[in-house]
């Protein structure tokens, strides 16, 4: 008998070859498949990062920023005082989202929409190498009305528009980084520019299993006032259950785009830095 099935199965390979055999069977090729959490959150500490809610959900940001540290024990660090970014946004499936937030820097209002493009995929076949990300924003400065604003609206709004490209290398690291352009239809001199390029990078490094250390900077492209400082920031990332709490440290107050890249103000040398916490609760519609 086991001659038999000897011989019947060397006929059926020489008349089949493996692949072939393979169909036969009813096996499928392997195919490519999307890279899952980049990163954790849908910033990484002030940036944007290349994630979107998921489809069908409604995330709540709030991103809170102490006062300057300078002070030490007399204001506790900054505590005495803050400033607060809230963010809401719908993803209406898995590569689009639609969001709107308000701040207390500046008193402004920011509407964003985010378009996933392209995602990295792994596997055989046509795998991709990064994940592309077009984020738009449309911001809105509602201090009251006095000679620099004036009565023309179009004077408190300014654009922010951003190519964000990352990789996830494996499951302890992953970097983006993310081309700029901020149009202001205001600036404060002659001198000044209505169009300012930079790009940011931000990276995310896990070490335990619920939790990660974030950062992000920005630089510019092209020429920048004295008092210019890189945006930058550090975070540390908590995992717990439907929501991620971020521990951080910056030197920016606002934690909308137009704030923290290009109106970043503090310096380590100074103290000019600002203890605070990103906390994302996310609801299921």
């Amino acid at each position: 008998m086991n001659r038999i099935f000897l011989f019947f199965y060397l006929i059926t390979a020489n008349i089949f070859p493996q692949d072939e055999l393979l169909d036969f069977l009813g096996e499928e090729p392997l195919v490519p498949f999307p890279v899952q959490a980049t990163f954790k959150s849908t910033r990484i500490v002030n940036a944007q990062s290349l994630e979107l809610p998921r489809a069908k959900t409604l995330e709540f940001m709030i991103q809170h920023r102490f006062g300057k540290m300078k002070n030490g024990f007399y204001d506790l660090f900054g505590m005495d005082e803050a400033t607060v970014h809230y963010d809401l946004k719908y993803a209406f499936n898995k590569r689009l989202a639609f969001g709107l937030g308000r701040s207390s820097w500046k008193k402004t209002y920011d509407l964003m929409i985010k378009w996933k493009m392209m995602r990295q995929m792994e596997g055989k076949g046509k795998a991709f190498p990064l994940t592309a990300v077009f984020f738009s924003n449309i911001g809105i400065n509602a201090l009251k009305k006095d000679n620099v604003y004036k009565e023309k609206f179009s004077n408190r709004i300014h654009y922010i528009q951003q190519l964000i490209l990352g990789r996830k290398f494996n499951e302890i690291f992953s970097i983006q980084f993310s081309p700029t352009w901020i149009h202001k239809n205001l600036v404060t001199t002659n001198e000044d520019q209505h169009d300012l390029f930079s790009t940011v990078l931000g990276g995310r490094i896990k070490f335990a299993k619920h939790y990660t250390l974030t950062g992000d900077i920005s630089f510019p492209f092209g020429n920048r006032s004295e008092d210019y400082k890189n945006g930058w920031g550090i975070g540390l990332n908590i995992e717990t259950g439907g929501h991620v709490f971020q521990l951080i440290l910056t030197n920016a107050r606002g934690g909308y785009e137009g704030a923290y890249i290009e109106d970043a103000k503090g310096s380590l040398d100074t103290g000019d830095i600002f203890l605070g916490f990103n906390i994302t609760r996310v609801f299921i519609l």
